[in-house]
């Protein structure tokens, strides 16, 4: 009988682009190395890593890490297929819905990391330290919770509707498109960036359904202290 190969999945101490790795290792019930890289250690860290990005990957003995996290989610959903996390019947749909969570992510990324990087939006380093910035950071967020928010809520519960029958995006079983959307949605309502309510998801309830739905998961149940903030 196959066993599961050892795994190291590295990244920042924060859910970010890795928590879809890690959901669908714990639904796949694959015990897993959850290293957590602390910030003030990235600098000195980046250097050494295949493309100065997190996270990578270590399976069983390999030195050399794997990089690229839907890469992995991927090849952790086809280490155990019979959990049905990427069915092969269901292979469109599910690219499908997370190319939809990409749009939204994208959609998002600005309003996000101007507080971060501002340089990267033609606007001078440290832009966002002064009073313009934090203005410009405020009306870009608010702008976009309510104009293009809602709209992609719709979206995503329409989905669950159409090919999950109200349960999950593509079934009534989770695939790896619920381990990339759940904290994609979670992200907006943890209270911890500025300018974006925490209950900002209760104007479309199908999505707080949906999310509280994969967190009483048994596999997932207890990772989250509620369905929607930690």
């Amino acid at each position: 009988m196959s066993t599961s190969p050892k795994i190291k999945l590295v990244y920042f101490d924060i859910e970010g682009v890795a928590e879809q790795v890690r959901l669908a290792l714990t639904l796949s019930g694959i015990e897993f190395e959850d290293e957590r890289v602390a910030f003030p250690h990235w600098q000195e860290m980046k250097p050494t890593t295949p493309y100065g990005s997190l996270p990578i990957m270590y399976v069983d003995d390999e030195t050399e890490p794997r990089t690229q996290s839907g890469a992995m989610v991927r090849y952790v959903a086809n280490l155990k297929p019979e959990v049905g996390l990427y069915p092969a019947d269901k292979l469109y749909v599910i690219e499908e819905a997370m190319g939809l969570l990409g749009d939204l992510t994208r959609a998002w990324s600005p309003s996000l990391y101007l507080s971060m990087r501002p340089q990267n939006f033609g606007y001078p380093e440290g832009f966002n330290q002064t009073d313009e910035g934090k203005l410009k950071i405020k009306e870009m967020r608010e702008k976009f919770l309510a104009e293009h928010l809602p709209t992609f809520l719709q979206y995503i519960a329409d989905f669950i509707d159409k090919h999950g029958g109200g349960q999950f995006l593509c079934g009534d079983k989770p695939t790896i498109a619920d381990c990339l959307a759940v904290p994609t949605l979670r992200n907006f309502t943890r209270g911890h960036i500025d300018h974006v309510p925490s209950n900002c998801l209760e104007i479309e309830p199908r999505i707080v359904d949906y999310v509280k739905r994969f967190c009483s998961l048994p596999e997932i149940k207890g990772r989250y202290t509620s369905g929607l903030t930690e």
